[in-house]
């Protein structure tokens, strides 16, 4: 009896909570107040108000002191300038070349002297340095000691990181939504943040000098100390400057810190991120200088800004925490936390980027991992079953529909939401579900603050509409891979079609001339695939070995040819036999860019 008696008293708060959440939330029938953005866009009041008190949201030269600048809108993160003796030190340079051409063109128009230092807060906008200088030798380019280690992954990945580089390309193509990427430029649909450029040319310069926590360095007359030790999204690279009293950093972004991305990525320590903020406000700096956010300046604002910022993630952590000792899931966490108004009292927490209703889950899958105690999940059928008898169990599709209709009429667009998406499961080619979804999707869109969460609306409405293709994968360059085979060969194992290789044994050696002869091989075996990097040193030794060069590779791995194409062309050399080799090949899941969508197009 008492077991019970606990159970109802830890249920009912869960349910109250998730009363008063529905029942002010702007997804659920509430009033917002929706407005047009400069674009066109139709976005929440706030949104348009807020956004450009936090970030530059066109080119502006900020200079916060006496030889110091932050310098934004030409980026999706800003540059910072400080003026040393005899040249200029430079935080951060851009993600592409064109970005950093611009950068280039307003670091001259604010002083003559030459770029001789370059800091990167972290890997994220470290891609337009070499647009910054003439000659990369005559500049120190300093970095955290992961930093070229983690660019590397990165690119590897497809452009964005990852915890797995073999997924990289899915998670690449998730941040094309994430940041607005398929969204016009202009109208209802726009983007309402600033747009990370994907797929240009680079000009990235590797870290020439790594630091390390605490060290202090004398460059260009300025006395540097960096800090390396704490994590916000990336590893991050924080430079006190002490003459300036000035902090140059990637921990205070513009808006609440984005605890989990919603593009996927590693677990985000929200004490981790707090703390980097800790070490940050023990030094009471006058000046902020953000990789995201405008300037802070003034001791008191910095001291305020950053207690505020740091308060919030605190809470955002430890009720979490409370929560699942109440026996909470990630379902009732979601309603569970909720933002106390003083908060607000700082423009940096707007929730213009992530959203905490995002972040609790993601916490509870680091602590405890994706079980929540519902023994009823522990075997659940598949999203396509369970929909087609929930649709049965609910009086068929008919009655589903017309229960969707009258909830978005009701502006319960979150619920209108969960309803249509059975019919979707049943029939993704039906053109009146797929409308009623993207209208649906489309309104939730124009009601979250987030511009993360606006980007993945929007960006499915309109793939269901027909207006874009959404890419399922973004798979690296040719480049990449071409420049560094092996890899890529590591990667392909994850390719294998179990059913088709269940009977196989055997050992493909690979040979890359243009590699210092560099072998590599996989082992396909029973369905699985062993990648070998020194085959010489194997236990069984190669059934076919292939001599190629890393672009013939990357052609392969791309399906933009066949192993019989590139045979019969001369770039690859077979030992063994060919028609057995040609067999095992297609083993492997292709790419085909026809087929690489997220959302299928329509029919007809």
């Amino acid at each position: 009896m008492k077991s019970k008696i606990q159970k109802i008293i830890l249920t009912l708060p869960v349910m109250a909570v998730t009363a008063i959440a529905q029942a002010t939330s702007p997804y659920m029938g509430s009033d917002v107040t929706l407005t047009t953005a400069p674009n066109g866009a139709i976005a929440r009041e706030e949104v348009v108000t807020i956004t450009p008190q936090i970030t530059y949201a066109e080119p502006t030269i900020d200079k916060v002191a006496e030889g110091i600048w932050s310098i934004g809108g030409y980026s999706l993160a800003n540059t910072s300038v400080i003026e040393g003796d005899d040249g200029l030190i430079v935080y951060d340079t851009g993600d592409t070349r064109e970005e950093s051409e611009h950068i280039r063109k307003a670091i001259e128009s604010i002083s003559d002297k030459p770029i001789k230092v370059i800091i990167y807060s972290h890997s994220h906008y470290a891609m337009g340095a070499g647009a910054l200088v003439d000659n990369p030798e005559d500049v120190v380019v300093i970095g955290h000691p992961k930093l070229n280690e983690t660019v590397d992954s990165s690119l590897k990945g497809g452009g964005a990181p990852s915890a797995i580089p073999e997924v990289g390309p899915i998670l690449t193509a998730r941040t094309m939504s994430h940041f607005g990427l398929l969204l016009p430029e202009t109208g209802p649909d726009a983007g309402v943040a600033a747009k990370l450029d994907m797929g240009k040319p680079i000009a990235f310069l590797p870290a020439t000098r790594t630091v390390k926590d605490g060290e202090e360095l004398e460059l260009l007359g300025v006395k540097l100390q960096f800090f390396t030790e704490y994590m916000s999204d990336d590893y991050n690279l924080t430079v006190w400057v002490p003459e300036k009293e000035a902090v140059l950093n990637n921990f205070l972004w513009p808006g609440t810190p984005n605890l989990y991305s919603l593009r996927g990525a590693v677990y985000r320590s929200p004490l981790d991120w707090r703390d980097g903020l800790k070490v940050i406000r023990d030094l009471q700096p006058e000046i902020l200088l953000n990789t995201h956010t405008r300037a802070v300046v003034g001791q008191e604002k910095v001291m305020k800004t950053l207690t505020l910022y740091m308060d919030m993630m605190s809470f955002t952590y430890d009720q979490t925490l409370r929560g699942i000792m109440r026996g909470m899931g990630p379902d009732d966490l979601r309603h569970f936390v909720t933002i106390p108004p003083h908060f607000n009292e700082i423009p940096e927490n707007f929730q213009g980027y992530g959203e905490t209703v995002h972040f609790p889950e993601a916490i509870y899958q680091y602590v405890i991992g994706w079980f929540d105690w519902d023994s009823t999940k522990l075997f659940k059928i598949a999203p396509e079953e369970a929909a087609l008898r929930t649709v049965d169990l609910m009086g068929g599709k008919k009655k589903v529909l017309k229960a969707t209709r009258a909830a978005f009429d009701k502006k319960e667009f979150a619920w209108a939401a969960e309803l249509v998406q059975h019919l979707y499961l049943l029939d993704r080619n039906d053109k009146e579900i797929r409308q009623l979804k993207a209208d649906i999707l489309r309104q939730l869109a124009y009601r979250t603050t987030g511009s993360i969460s606006r980007g993945f609306l929007l960006s499915e409405a309109l793939a269901l509409e027909g207006k874009i293709k959404a890419p399922l994968v973004i798979l690296p360059s040719p480049e990449i891979i071409a420049g560094s085979p092996a890899t890529f060969v590591d990667y392909y194992r994850i390719y294998i079609d179990p059913g088709k290789s269940r009977n196989t044994d055997k050992v493909i050696e690979f040979v890359f001339t243009d590699q210092e002869e560099q072998r590599v091989a996989l082992h396909i075996r029973r369905g699985i695939v062993e990648f070998v990097p020194e085959p010489s040193n194997y236990l069984k030794q190669a059934d076919f070995v292939l001599e190629l060069d890393g672009k013939t590779w990357a052609e392969l791995y791309l399906n933009s040819t066949t192993l019989g194409e590139a045979v019969a062309s001369g770039k690859v050399k077979v030992e063994g036999n060919q028609k057995d080799l040609t067999v095992i090949f297609d083993m492997f899941d292709k790419f085909e860019p026809a087929k690489n969508f997220l959302v299928p197009p329509l029919e007809g």
